[in-house]
This record gives C-alpha cells, structure tokens and sequence, in this order.
C-alpha cells in the first residue's frame, strides 16, 4: 500500500509540476510577443499582425524613439530613478517608524495610531480635496518632492511591518531596557535588524510602486523636464497616437529632406519595453522576498 501512495503522490507531483510549467508559458505568451512585436517590421505587423516570432527584424522603432527623444527619454529615466531611491527611502523610513510605535502594546495610543491608518484605508476625502492640499497648502507642485512625499506611508505595507514587530518577542525589549538601553536604542539594535525581512519587502514593494507610478506627475508635474519616465513615455505614446490620426495626417511626415516613418504599430510595445524592462530583470531576483515577507507578516505572534 506504501508504494502504490507513493507511485500516486509522484504521479501528483509531476501533474503540478507540468500543470505550473504550461501556466507559466502561457503567463510568458504576452511578454514574448510585445519583445517580439517591437523587433518588427512595423507595416509587416500592420498587415499580418502579431506573432510569437518577429517579422521582418529590425530595431528601427527603438532607433526612433532615442532619435526623437534621447535626451529626454534619459532624463526622465534619471528622474524615475532618483524617485525611487529617495521615495522609497523615505517611505521605508516613515512607514517602519510608525508600524514601530503602534505596535507598542505599552504606547497608550498605539491602537488610536492603528485605527487613524485604517481609517483612512476605508474612507477618502477624495481627488479635489487632496489636489488643494498638496498644492496650495503643502507646495508641492513641480518640483522632485511632489513625486515622492505624498506616498510617504501605505498602510497596507504600514499593518505589514507592525505584524512583522509584534511577533518580535517583547522579552527582547524588556531585556534591553534593564540593561540601560534606551527607545532609539532598542528600535534601531534589536527592533530594526530582526526585521530585516519585513523591511526587505515593503521596500521592494515601495519601489516597484514609484516606479510604476505616473498619477503623481500627471497631477503635480507640468514641467516637461520634471517628468518621470511613465509620464513621457504616456505623452510620447500620445502625440504618435495625434500624428496618426487626422491631426497628424499620415503614418509618414518630412523631417528636413527625408521622410521619416512613425512605426505606430511597434512603438507601442517597444514603448512597453523600455518601461517594463528594468523591472522585469530585478523581479525573479527579489520574488523570494516578497513570498517570504508576506508569509511571515501575515502571522501574528
């Protein structure tokens, strides 16, 4: 009877085992044809449309995109980095100080502090009112600020981290405090380094999110040379969309004494690329964090 359970059990395996495999192609079947599809001939994918394989291989769309807005296109990058690294900094730094102190069972109003986050998760004053306060009252409108502070905490990876402090035995604290240890003593000696995990992946989090994040720019940021990458790629997306249509005539227009073709069809997804592509690269790499951190987040001690 064992061997029959374990000739069933290895049979089970090796189902998921191919189940997860074909999930996974499928999963990657997207990724490949935008790749595929901004390494085209752009009237080849207009006239046969998308495949798995490029047609007609050409790096023509790339070439055209850095031609007619290298500059730009690097500076936003340098812009999108620089807010990522210092928001997710600060937002780390905020967000692990507050998750700190209201998971203090001895703070007498670290449940008020819990409740005021939750709060806000639930109900919302709502886009106008958030607009008004950021810009007239909090000043932050085109400039770096505005990209960064009023993300400052999320209260989701906020409940994370004090789940992460609160299954840190108290003795721990109470051990520290005998010896003559001190608040900041014990958060940054003992609180901060057992909850490397935790802070590994609110900060992944943080930073997939800045990255990603575009609302911020479009409501704050009317300086062209403030705009992050997401923002001028969306903008660059539009006026190839106006070129296009009737205001722009045809897919083809003069640039001095040649004629330049708009690749409309492959712009798009090597527009994709070029946003994606960083993320893509660092994801398999930190996917273990994020796995590992919400797992252990989600268990109160």
């Amino acid at each position: 009877m064992n061997v029959m359970n374990m000739g069933k059990d290895k049979v089970i395996l090796w189902i998921s085992y191919v189940a997860i495999v074909l999930f996974s192609l499928v999963c990657l079947i997207p990724f490949i044809m935008v790749i595929s599809a901004s390494l085209s001939n752009d009237q080849q994918v207009a006239l046969n449309g998308f495949s798995l394989f490029p047609r007609g291989i050409t790096t023509y769309t790339f070439e055209y995109l850095f031609e007619s807005k290298g500059a730009l296109l690097i500076k936003s990058y340098g812009i999108t980095l620089f807010t990522v690294v210092v928001g997710t900094l600060f937002s780390v730094a905020v967000t692990v100080s507050y998750a700190y102190v209201a998971s203090m069972k001895e703070f007498k109003y670290a449940n008020a502090l819990s409740f005021i986050a939750w709060f806000t998760m639930v109900f919302s004053g709502g886009l106008l009112p958030w607009y008004i306060l950021t810009t007239k009252y909090y000043h932050l409108h085109n400039n770096l600020w505005a990209l960064f502070i009023p993300y400052a905490i999320n209260v989701f990876n906020m409940f994370l981290m004090r789940n992460f402090f609160r299954g840190i035995p108290q003795e721990l604290a109470e051990s520290a405090k005998i010896d003559g240890a001190g608040p900041f003593r014990i958060y940054f000696s003992i609180m901060i380094p057992l909850a490397q995990v935790g802070i590994v992946t609110i900060t992944l989090f943080y930073a997939l999110s800045y990255w990603n994040d575009f609302f911020l720019s479009l409501m704050l940021i009317t300086d062209r040379d403030l705009y992050p990458v997401q923002l001028l790629l969306y903008n660059m997306m539009s006026n190839i969309s106006f070129l296009t249509s009737g205001g722009g005539g045809s897919d083809a227009f003069a640039q001095g004494s040649s004629q330049v073709i708009i690749p409309t069809m492959t712009a798009r997804m090597a527009l994709t690329c070029i946003t994606i592509g960083p993320i893509i690269l660092v994801y398999p790499f930190a996917q273990r964090f994020f796995v590992k951190g919400i797992t252990i987040g989600a268990v109160k001690g």
